[in-house]
């Protein structure tokens, strides 16, 4: 189930966390990789790992500038020849007070994560349509769709329109054999990812976050990799528009 052979994969935010886990999960099972970031070291080791299953290429690409994005489109095309399935996953987090961080923080995470998402998709879509399909994976977060944190206000709110992009574009493209949805996880041990940074802001240990969750740890990286191929995969075209939460329960903040 799940085979990604020959097929062409394009990872944005790929240097690390959750993108890497991304990375190789979909290496492992035969896909070519696209990966871009703005952390060019993390990007490299991210390339090194999957040229060790399989092929693979890195660009440098800030999503938030739609020249870049169609450059990253266009170089993935010209390298491997099509493109099957993107991720999209590069954001910013900047925490702080909603209603007290200055608003040229809520107008960067809108450029980054809303308008970066947005250009991400349309390109895709683009490219997708002369494929005859694919599929694309947007990261969202259930801090916009579960749930409120107090200093993660801005945050969540370009994640909530994430998810508001994703239901409507897919409802556009279904017919097109091109199927779209969304993420929204919480409380994965993958280092130097956005959970494990949280934690480590608000001087929280693993220990105590456990308590949070009903299974009474963390959730593992071939978890969340999992719920990355199904929706990605052949045989979720049927799934249009959907939030898969994969969250373990997560119970308190």
């Amino acid at each position: 189930m799940f085979d990604f052979e020959s097929k062409v994969v394009l990872i944005t935010g790929a240097a690390q966390g959750f993108g890497r886990v991304c990375a190789l999960a979909f290496a492992k099972r035969g896909a070519k990789l696209a990966l871009c970031d703005i952390n060019d070291d993390g990007g490299q080791e991210t390339l090194r790992q999957v040229k060790a299953m399989g092929e693979g290429i890195y660009l440098h690409a800030d999503i938030s500038k739609e020249d870049d994005v169609k450059r990253l489109i266009d170089t993935t095309v010209a390298e491997f020849g099509r493109l099957d399935v993107a991720v999209n996953n590069a954001a910013k987090e900047v925490a702080g007070p909603t209603l007290d961080l200055p608003s040229s923080t809520f107008d960067e995470l809108i450029e980054t994560n809303l308008k970066g998402t947005y250009y991400s998709m349309k390109h895709e879509v683009a490219q997708m349509r002369l494929n005859g399909g694919g599929a694309i994976v947007n990261q969202a977060s259930i801090t916009s769709s579960l749930t409120g944190v107090p200093d993660n206000g801005l945050y969540g709110a370009t994640k909530g329109g994430i998810i508001g992009l994703t239901k409507s574009a897919a409802l556009q493209v279904a017919a097109e054999n091109i199927s779209i949805n969304a993420l929204a996880t919480a409380g994965f041990d993958i280092p130097n990812d956005v959970f494990l940074r949280w934690l480590d802001s608000h001087k929280t240990s693993r220990e105590e976050a456990c308590k949070w969750f009903p299974a009474a740890r963390l959730g593992r990286p071939e978890e969340i990799a999992a719920a990355v191929l199904y929706l990605a995969s052949d045989e979720a075209r049927f799934v249009v528009g959907a939030v898969l939460v994969v969250d373990g329960g997560f119970t308190a903040q």
